[in-house]
């Protein structure tokens, strides 16, 4: 049932207010796909950006670290991070094996941490040398450090998680 007002008139050619709407919405669902794919890329490319806010938590200073030593510190959600001295050099790693989530332990006469759960070995760097965790090619998770050598401070980036629980 068409009206002379729906139909172009035989023999000229125009758009109808159907054919407008349907490429209004079309276009409209074309740019909020399109939206969508450049957040997901933008949130690839710039994780920190888009996740959370960082904040620096104070570990303490340098000299409380003897070389060679690992202190065990927690971060704002409660993990255990263990943090090795080199020289002047820091670094810090996630406790929790890589293999099946144990707690590895530093072993100071060997230089090494070890997971008991699988008689996991990894080197002072944090890199699986022997068990499942090498056979696998896995490491500790590293934890990021600042050293501020002007102050003598060492300090974990750590993300502040929101009143709700989640990331800020």
């Amino acid at each position: 049932m068409s009206t002379e007002h729906d139909a172009p008139p035989p023999g000229e050619e125009g758009v109808t207010r159907r054919t407008w709407l349907a490429g209004a919405l079309m276009g409209a669902g074309l740019l909020a796909s399109y939206g969508t794919l450049a957040f997901q890329f933008l949130s690839f490319l710039l994780p920190k950006r888009l996740k959370g806010e960082t904040r620096l938590l104070f570990v303490g200073p340098v000299d409380r670290f003897a070389l060679g030593s690992v202190q065990t510190i927690m971060d704002l959600k409660g993990n255990e991070i263990l943090v090795r001295r080199n020289g002047s050099d820091f670094q810090a790693f996630s406790s929790v094996c890589p293999h099946l989530g144990c707690r590895v332990q530093w072993m100071p006469g060997e230089g090494r941490f070890f997971c008991p759960c699988h008689r996991g070995v990894f080197d002072a760097d944090g890199k699986a040398i022997s068990g499942p965790p090498a056979d696998a090619g896995q490491r500790l998770a590293d934890a990021p450090l600042v050293v501020d050598k002007d102050n003598g401070v060492v300090y974990l980036e750590v993300e502040v998680p929101n009143r709700k629980g989640g990331r800020a």
